[in-house]
């Protein structure tokens, strides 16, 4: 009689444990780890930033060139002005390396304008942005963009002239404008590409660059300074994480929209996904901004992506309903299994 009360509890017991337990796995939702037993409560800041590098060809056939830049850029810093949670240092160095940047200050490396860094506490900012673009037609023939970059990133720089630019927690992005092929002394592609994800503790998410350049295919008939394809610098973007789609012709007529593009680009890859800590119970999240829960929705909203375990903010959420400095939380539980 014994033997069958106890199988009877054992019977009960079992299955007042599958009560509990959710009726199938979603073959979507990642599993928490072995030892995790209990639905624990999570909540992540989203605080995105970028630190973006314009290295912008200063030789005497870059005047067009720059002014064109100089007037779409409106195009550029309306991308982060709208996705207003993502932080952004903006500066602009020269590919001269030789000659002084006034007052007998050394060029080298040293970011132009009276406002070096650009960023959303900037009066002005589209202004200020667009007058540094304009950087002049004086400089050296000889155009060299790794050295600049090498250079501006230094400590000696960091520290001093281009202090503030670099942040240890940022993406860093290099846009290099030029209608010439790289022409440095010290550095290589390779060099240049491993001191950056140096900067980045070796983390390639946390690296992007584009080239407004004249390709080698260009199908344009764009101008090309001394005739020489720019082989180095498309190997340098090609071995980006982007690199799919980080080229654009110098001389492409729609250059303000292929601009804004590279902006949305940006945000797209930084501003608009939330990298989650845990596997989520996917009905638990929620999402803020400031005061405001957004929806679930694709493009006013959020979505998940269970693949890669984040949150992606939709492309027209309205940032504009709340404070500046407001910022994103997610809040979610742990999947729980059993």
């Amino acid at each position: 009689m014994k033997i069958k009360i106890y199988a009877l509890m054992l019977a009960l017991l079992v299955t007042s444990g599958l009560s509990c337990s959710p009726k199938s796995t979603p073959a979507f939702i990642k599993p928490a780890p072995p030892d995790d037993k209990v639905i624990q409560d999570n909540t992540q800041v989203f605080d995105p930033q970028v630190d973006i590098l314009f290295v912008v060809d200063n030789s005497g056939s870059m005047g067009e060139h720059q002014q064109n830049l100089s007037t779409n850029v409106t195009q550029f810093t309306s991308a982060f002005t709208k996705a207003s949670v993502l932080d952004y240092n903006i500066g602009v160095v020269t590919t001269d390396t030789e000659g002084y940047y006034g007052n007998n200050i050394p060029c080298c490396g040293k970011m132009v304008g009276s406002i070096r860094v650009v960023n959303k506490s900037t009066p002005n900012a589209d202004q200020v942005l667009a007058n540094n673009l304009i950087v002049g037609t004086d400089g050296s023939s000889v155009e060299r963009m790794f050295d600049p970059i090498n250079l501006a990133l230094s400590p000696a720089n960091l520290t001093g002239w281009n202090v503030g630019f670099l942040r240890p927690n940022a993406t860093l992005v290099v846009i290099i404008i030029t209608d010439a092929e790289d022409q440095s002394d010290n550095n290589t592609a390779d060099s240049t590409y491993q001191f950056l994800l140096n900067l980045k503790q070796g983390n390639k998410d946390k690296l992007l660059a584009y080239g407004a350049i004249v390709p080698t295919k260009d199908t344009m008939n764009c101008p090309r300074d001394d005739g020489t394809p720019p082989t180095k610098i498309e190997s340098f973007l090609a071995m980006m994480n982007n690199n799919k789609n980080n080229v654009f012709d110098l001389c492409d007529p729609d250059y303000g929209t292929r601009l804004s593009q590279l902006a949305k680009d940006i945000v797209n890859k930084v501003g608009n996904v939330i990298y989650l800590n845990r596997a989520p119970d996917i009905n638990s999240i929620h999402v803020y901004y400031g005061s405001m829960e957004l929806p679930m929705d694709f493009h006013k909203g959020w979505s998940f992506d269970a693949d890669k375990n984040a949150i992606f903010l939709g492309d027209q959420v309205d940032w504009s309903s709340q404070p500046s400095g407001s910022r994103v939380k997610v809040s979610y539980n742990a999947a729980k299994y059993d």
